[in-house]
């Protein structure tokens, strides 16, 4: 890269958040996690950062009561 030294009206010297080279404030782009980069470290976002799942009905689709309890008696009288 070359150095960013030159004067430009309105321009700023800048560091990309990235790769840490110097450019000028308008070569930088503001990406989707906030950080200023250069167009070599841009990224689009992953646009399956944005999609919503629907939601999983787990219910089941029927029923039984729970039966009661029984006691069982060990063949002990036998």
């Amino acid at each position: 890269m070359a150095k960013e030294t030159y004067y430009k009206k309105g321009d700023w010297n800048a560091i990309c958040d990235v790769c840490g080279f110097k450019f000028k404030a308008s070569q930088l782009r503001k990406r989707w996690d906030n950080m200023r980069v250069c167009s070599d470290d841009w990224e689009e976002r992953q646009p399956q950062d944005l999609l919503r799942a629907r939601p999983d009905d787990q219910s089941v689709p029927w029923t039984r009561p729970e039966g009661e309890d029984q006691d069982i008696v060990n063949g002990a009288g036998l």
